[in-house]
């Protein structure tokens, strides 16, 4: 998977694009792209990301689980619809800026972050 967040000109919002796997329901794997915008949500930490897929607008909602004193890594958690579909969905995302994973004394909390 890859995530790329960036500012938008005014910088007031970002822009988030993703590339990731998912599997469809005859069990064959797709990769899929994305390109949601980005905005504060009602209290720090968290946002409101929306995006257009094939004329169905998804609207998810993210929060800030915990990221490491020095922002090594950040540990998001989400839920979104895409209501014109009866489609929702949870999931969670453990980011670092190249993509490795943290240290392995710091993966075990981590994980168990991930599974609250």
């Amino acid at each position: 998977q890859n995530q790329i967040f960036y500012e938008t000109v005014n910088g007031n919002d970002m822009w988030y694009d993703p590339v990731f796997m998912v599997e469809t329901i005859d069990g064959r794997n797709v990769w899929c792209k994305r390109h949601y915008r980005v905005r504060d949500g009602p209290v720090p930490g968290t946002f409101r990301f929306s995006a257009l897929d094939n004329g169905v607008t998804s609207n998810e909602f993210w929060t800030i689980v915990d990221a490491a004193d020095d922002l090594s890594y950040i540990i998001f958690h989400y839920a979104g619809a895409a209501g014109a579909v009866g489609q929702r969905y949870i999931g969670g995302l453990l980011c670092t800026a190249d993509g490795t994973l943290p240290d392995e004394s710091v993966r075990g909390p981590i994980y168990e972050k991930l599974r609250s």
